[in-house]
């Protein structure tokens, strides 16, 4: 089924849309969420008041759609850098990695997702957020179940520890309190993931 071309009209709906959010999330990142105020969002990114309710209704609506289209983002890398590749070790090895250093191009998103994130309007969003993670953790680990590299287990526990470990990891870094790298934090969950799921040397 062949996917229809977008119109010049979408075309410069969508670019106008992208430089609104950039505005914003630099300006979150320099001033803070709450300074922030949707007048200085319009001023940045040089469109009147009444466009930028056009786009956005609210600075929440920003952040959403910001950490939804960057979870997106990462998403579509880890599904492509995944093609072709085999083996438990392997596969985990390259969801943690960019999982990590994703984040490090994309500061001020991590940002409100760890301090907006958490607060009670937003928590719901962002547990559904982690519980897909978890899903492709859990996934990595079923199939390699079915690849006889590692016994069957219930592994959502698994997933949801890896998650935390990894996010810890992330946040040291996003504020300067670790001097690894993401490679580096990677073999540092692997060492303590694969022996978890019964497998003792990396592939």
């Amino acid at each position: 089924m062949s996917v229809r071309p977008k119109s010049r009209r979408q075309v410069l709906t969508d670019f106008r849309r992208s430089e609104i959010l950039d505005a914003a999330l630099k300006l979150f990142g320099k001033k803070g969420f709450a300074e922030t105020r949707m007048d200085d969002v319009a001023e940045k990114a040089k469109v009147a008041k009444g466009t930028l309710y056009l786009y956005f209704s609210s600075k929440e609506e920003i952040y959403e759609t910001a950490v939804l289209q960057a979870i997106e983002e990462q998403r579509e890398r880890i599904q492509q850098a995944l093609e072709g590749v085999t083996g438990t070790a392997n596969r985990l090895r390259v969801l943690l990695q960019i999982r990590m250093s994703f984040w490090e191009t994309q500061p001020n998103v991590y940002r409100m997702l760890v301090t907006l994130g958490r607060e009670r309007s937003h928590r719901k969003q962002t547990h559904t957020l982690l519980q897909a993670t978890v899903r492709e953790l859990v996934g990595i680990f079923e199939d390699g179940v079915k690849a006889g590299e590692i016994p069957a287990r219930d592994f959502e526990p698994i997933g949801w520890a890896v998650m935390d470990m990894l996010r810890g990891m992330n946040e040291r870094r996003l504020y300067g309190e670790a001097d690894s790298t993401p490679e580096q934090d990677t073999a540092i969950l692997l060492a303590l993931v694969l022996p978890a799921i019964g497998l003792r040397t990396q592939a």
